[in-house]
């Protein structure tokens, strides 16, 4: 089923400039930003008039989502500022693996303050080799280099064993429902949409953290044109707090990404637990992954080739932490049991992945839901330099990142089975970007985007599908459109103002617009 043509909302009022908001907020603009040869986005989906953004919208009341709640502790809030509790002594020439570990454990003992933090771990300059895995497991944990500069410390793995250098989080985390799972009593909740009726709001408060569950039905995967090549056997889940209840209807405080659809399958709503630590942070690191590459299965097992892993974590970051010779996600792997992550000012340079096969390594993989990469940069040949991946519900944001000398047969984009809600926001890719239907390719990855927008990509091609009961939009993108892109473009051939619609974004929703 293909959508209708938008028609454009009314504006709001207008707000402070993007640029005077982030700066208060402690965040960085992509230097790009103060751009002035560009026109504003001007067009169905979205204008801008130098101060605010209008969305246009589908007959259904589907627009472009606002991103801005991706990030640490839902955007726009600094990064902290961690004490040091323990000081690790300067490289030992051998392996360190356990001296980090023992400094860890000793942080991670220790209660949490009032901010929910227990103090950061500080390693010397140098090189640490590490023939192992450090693991972080506990909240409020920061593990740093000795200062600003990333490549003083180095941690060099050793061993010829393609492996995870720091796991952050266990992998075992689950959804269990807490109480009575209500309905959503609507016939449609459009993508964009904060509100939703439910059976009942007996047992809900406002502050609420609860999840919007999506379950996949035969008749959905049908309509989208998965018949035969995905089974109803998973849903699409949205964790959101509750900021409004009127009646039986309830307010979200980040849009949803996919749908609700009556006619396909029942929504419900209901409270939760998920155990995930939070408030852990790597800093002012860089690393060094040459010794895995001669682990003699390296050529399948270099997607385990990574220096970190963010598995059920929430609301902590990643920053200025530069990697080398690594086959697969180079700083780091956002997994789909993460929430609310900032990856900051990284680069995956210099990735040493499989030519042997058609297999493709991942510059970055981000997944789970309302995470941010900003700034990053990837360099490789056969890489996918910015994927999503399988049944995320987003919204998940790439801003202000560049992949250099990358094979430009080799694409960034949605992976696979419908990673929803992500923007893909001022990226420089000397290759493609594709929103397409990937069909059998794999094993069934089917639609590898849905309701996600290319802002301001400037890209060797691009190719935008509109997969049904959803959109795929890109705006202000550069590079050749490819031949049978049918999904949601406008101001194509030229970047647009704002040049950054995840900030802009944010700094209009600072200012409570």
């Amino acid at each position: 089923m293909r959508r209708s043509a938008p028609t454009v909302a009314a504006p709001t009022a207008a707000v402070a400039t993007a640029v005077t908001l982030l700066a208060a907020a402690g965040l960085m603009l992509s230097p790009s930003a103060s751009a002035t040869s560009a026109a504003d986005a001007n067009g169905p989906w979205i204008t801008y008039d130098g101060s605010h953004l209008t969305y246009g919208q589908d007959s259904q009341g589907n627009r472009i989502p606002d991103y801005s709640y991706a990030g640490y502790e839902g955007g726009g809030v600094p990064i902290p500022s961690v004490p040091t509790k323990f000081t690790v002594a300067p490289p030992s020439g051998g392996d360190d693996t356990a001296t980090i570990q023992n400094a860890i454990n000793a942080a991670s003992a220790l209660p949490l303050d009032s901010s929910g933090f227990r103090g950061a771990v500080q390693l010397a300059a140098g090189q640490y080799h590490l023939a192992g895995t450090l693991s972080i497991d506990a909240s409020g944990v920061v593990l740093r280099g000795a200062d600003s500069n990333s490549a003083d410390t180095e941690l060099v793995a050793t061993g010829a064993t393609a492996r995870t250098l720091i796991q952050i989080g266990s992998t075992s985390s689950a959804y269990s429902v807490v109480g009575t799972a209500e309905n959503v009593t609507d016939n449609y909740v459009p993508v964009g949409g904060h509100v939703v009726t439910l059976a009942s709001t007996a047992g809900f408060s406002v502050g609420d953290q609860v999840v919007v569950e999506r379950p996949t039905t035969q008749a959905w995967i049908d309509a989208v044109g998965m018949t035969n090549i995905w089974s109803p056997n998973w849903s699409l889940r949205s964790e959101r707090t509750i900021t409004a209840i009127n009646g039986n209807r309830i307010t979200l405080d980040a849009p949803l990404t996919t749908a609700l659809e009556k006619q396909y399958e029942q929504a419900t709503v209901y409270h939760y637990t998920f155990p995930r630590i939070d408030h852990v942070g790597l800093e002012n690191l860089s690393a060094d992954g040459q010794a895995m590459t001669a682990d003699p299965n390296y050529a399948t097992d270099f997607y385990n080739s990574s220096l970190s892993e963010v598995n059920a974590v929430q609301d902590s970051w990643i920053s200025n932490v530069y990697t080398h010779h690594f086959g697969q996600n180079g700083v780091t792997g956002l997994n789909s049991q993460s929430r609310r992550v900032s990856v900051l000012n990284t680069g995956s340079l210099d990735m040493v992945v499989n030519t042997a096969t058609s297999a493709r390594s991942d510059g970055y993989t981000l997944q789970g839901q309302e995470n941010l990469i900003d700034g990053c940069e990837v360099t490789a040949t056969k890489v996918h330099a910015f994927e999503t991946e399988a049944r995320q519900s987003g919204p998940n944001v790439y801003s202000h990142c560049t992949a250099t000398t990358t094979d430009v047969t080799y694409d960034s984009g949605g992976h696979q089975r419908w990673g929803s809600g992500t923007l893909y926001d001022d990226l420089t890719i000397q290759g493609s970007l594709d929103m397409t239907n990937y069909g059998t390719e794999g094993s069934g990855h089917g639609w590898g985007d849905a309701n996600s927008t290319a802002w301001n990509c400037d890209t060797s091609n691009y190719f935008i599908q509109e997969p049904p009961t959803a959109h795929n939009w890109a705006i202000g993108c550069t590079g050749t459109l490819t031949s049978g892109s049918d999904g949601q473009i406008q101001n194509s051939g030229a970047n647009v103002l704002p040049q950054s619609l995840y900030d802009e974004q944010l700094a209009e929703r600072l200012a409570g617009s």
